[in-house]
């Protein structure tokens, strides 16, 4: 998957935006549970990918 979105953001940072995307989709989360709160537009954009990817491999 392409990183493009998660430009300028630490390792640490990619991985648990990563990971709050992954809860969300799976029900456990939601969006305003993202903490420290800078990450939600950054997780968006992660959940945008996944979203999009899956539709293009249809």
């Amino acid at each position: 998957m392409n990183e493009k979105h998660l430009k300028g953001l630490t390792e640490a940072q990619k991985r648990l935006t990563k990971a709050y995307a992954t809860t969300i989709l799976g029900g456990v989360r939601t969006i305003e549970e993202v903490k420290p709160s800078e990450l939600q537009s950054y997780v968006e954009l992660e959940i945008a990918e996944r979203e999009i990817i899956k539709l293009v491999d249809v």
